[in-house]
């Protein structure tokens, strides 16, 4: 991934005006809370400071009882009004801020769905992606626990001003030699942090190697599979092996956190000795007062632990700040997608399209799949690409759909560079049809139209899964095209077939009315001649439109108008079927071996 040149030198406060400034165009309620909850929170600990002490003064001085009534009625109600409010505000600013955490993390889903295809078979971007997970997966962590933190820290720093107003009277050395031992500890914590964070590759990676394992072990559709081949203590082991792994990276982190609270502990006795050693000393030799004992008493316990929370905040939000670059990092890396000056896509239909001595590769490959290919398609044509699996007939769809971009050479369109175009309007010209058939768990209807419920057109989902051949067995189930697909979100959900589910792709494609038409063996899981019948009923519903069938079966596409058999990357032989069959060349040899290997399985079924 390409990083932009200011990424690198993102400091916390630029991060946290990245935050502040997403949170307030989202919610700039969520601020009042703030401020308030931060008066309230500075307010709170000072009541259980100042209540004993003047209480105590006035139970060793003038011991008058109207004035002890005052002072415990007004502490009282004091005290329960700002817990309460402190707890209201707690509570109703946190649904408030996992809202905003959402809004984070579906920026991050649709750069996941939008950045360029090629980094979604990246190795390295898969984990760069659970990097920028780990900033935005819990309530504690990340995005929403330096909101957190930095909501705290405020309301904790101006009550931490008043600790150090009252210790600095009692001696300023006492003061320097508390923050002297809180320091030590922040630079220890902060340390292990970024120890923590370094280790985020291996974990990120970890992460995703077990959760891939995981998910097959829960998803019923590996379910046969892991019965019959008895794959359930292979795929246990392997699970255990990643989380294994993952368990000693931990381990050595909070190994790390042992030690810091250990120290951390020690100097709590030590500093907490001679604190206390040296106000009884001023108690008994200085004449310091009960109530003033009982104030600095109570403030020194707090004093440490007030800066240990604000260290510790501190340190947290320094440590986030290193996910939250990830995250941002992942936010804004430079795919190349954009292009600042789109060129409009020419109206004119049907399209011509055209390969110019391509050259392509796999990224993180030194294998090329063209060297210099070049082939027109005519506007309106119907070519059939052709050939054994490896052939590069995948790849060429993928590159002229522009899920990938060439190395080398340019793809035209009615004579213009699509790289010119911009992606998404580009995209929206194509009704492909993948080898890998895609249902989701949602109804038929949404299967077919893939828009949101209320925006369907029920008639024309009606006309696509009747003309894909579909529409009787949707037909006769109880709900029609609302019938879920699919149990996994609903336990009336319907299993197609794999033949149906491939007439439900089919449907999809004819509901997206694209201007160019990609079937890539879609129907593998058809037997010869009904694939053969489902590619020419589907050639004449798709009226002029320029068309492209990829196939291994050379019988399902000898309609085409013309047909390119490729081998190793290359345009081996180039025709129509007749025209190549009169070759007698390669395409006329797998034809014949074809046939009559249909010819013997058609008898043996006869048979």
């Amino acid at each position: 991934m390409k990083k932009n040149k200011d990424q690198e030198n993102r400091s916390v406060m630029t991060n946290i005006k990245f935050l502040v400034a997403n949170a307030w165009k989202w919610d700039k309620g969520l601020f009042g809370y703030f401020g308030f909850y931060t008066i309230l929170t500075a307010m709170l600990p000072f009541i259980g400071i100042f209540a004993p002490k003047f209480l105590i003064d006035e139970l060793t001085g003038a011991k008058r009882t109207d004035i002890l009534m005052m002072i415990i009625v007004i502490f009282f109600v004091l005290s329960v009004t700002v817990n309460y409010l402190v707890a209201y505000l707690g509570g109703a600013y946190y649904p408030k801020m996992i809202k905003i955490r959402f809004k984070f993390i579906t920026m991050m889903q649709k750069k996941s769905m939008t950045m360029d295809f090629k980094y979604t078979e990246d190795p390295k971007t898969l984990n760069d992606i659970e990097n920028a997970w780990s900033a935005a997966e819990n309530n504690d962590n990340g995005i929403e626990g330096v909101f957190h933190r930095l909501f705290a820290l405020f309301g904790s720093t101006i009550a931490f001003m008043g600790y150090i107003a009252i210790v600095s009277t009692l001696n300023p050395f006492i003061l320097l030699y508390l923050l002297a031992n809180v320091l030590v500890i922040y630079f220890l914590t902060l340390k292990v942090k970024r120890y923590e964070h370094s280790r985020k590759d291996d974990i990120s990676e970890l992460n995703r190697k077990s959760g891939y394992v995981y998910n097959i072990m829960h998803d019923f559709s590996y379910g046969k599979d892991i019965r019959i081949y008895g794959l359930e203590n292979w795929f246990s082991k392997k699970f255990k092996n990643f989380r294994g792994e993952k368990v000693k990276i931990n381990e050595k982190i909070k190994y790390k956190y042992f030690v810091v609270s250990a120290l951390d502990v020690m100097l709590l006795l030590f500093r907490e000795g001679i604190i206390y050693a040296y106000l009884i000393y001023r108690v008994i030799y200085k004449g310091m007062g009960i109530g003033d004992f009982s104030m600095y008493f109570v403030t020194i316990g707090g004093f440490a632990t007030w800066m240990q929370n604000i260290m510790t905040d501190i340190a947290h939000i320094r440590a986030q700040n290193l996910y939250i670059n990830d995250y941002r990092d992942f936010l804004e890396f430079d795919d190349g997608i954009l292009n600042p000056n789109p060129e409009p896509i020419p109206d004119k239909t049907p399209y011509e399209i055209e390969f110019k001595n391509v050259a392509f590769k796999y990224p993180n490959s030194e294998k090329y799949i063209y060297k210099n290919l070049s082939l027109k398609i005519k506007a309106g044509e119907r070519l059939a690409i052709v050939g054994i699996n490896g052939a590069g007939k995948t790849t060429f769809v993928k590159l002229i759909t522009r899920l990938y971009e060439p190395l080398e050479g340019k793809i035209l369109l009615n004579g213009v560079n699509i790289a010119r175009f911009d992606k998404d309007e580009y995209y929206k010209k194509f009704s492909v049809v993948f080898q890998e058939i895609k249902m989701l768990a949602f109804s038929v209807a949404e299967n077919v139209a893939l828009v949101s419920e209320g925006n369907i057109d029920r008639e024309k989902v009606n006309k696509c899964i009747d003309k894909a051949g579909v529409a009787s067995k949707i037909n006769s189930l109880e709900r029609g095209i609302d019938t879920s697909v699919l149990k996994i979100l609903d336990e009336k959900g319907v299993e197609f077939s794999g033949g149906e589910n491939q007439k439900l792709a089919l449907a999809r494609a004819l509901y997206k009315e694209g201007d160019i038409i990609v079937l890539d063996e879609p129907t593998a899981a058809l037997d010869p001649i009904a694939e053969y019948n489902i590619y020419r009923g589907f050639d004449e519903m798709i009226g002029n439109k320029t068309a492209i069938y990829i196939s291994h079966r050379l019988s399902s596409t000898r309609f085409c108008d013309v047909i390119a058999f490729f081998e190793d990357g290359e345009i081996k032989e180039y025709g129509t079927h007749d025209e190549l069959l009169s070759k007698d060349g390669r395409y006329a040899e797998m034809f014949n071996i074809q046939a009559h290997y249909y010819k013997e399985k058609t008898l043996e079924e006869v048979i």
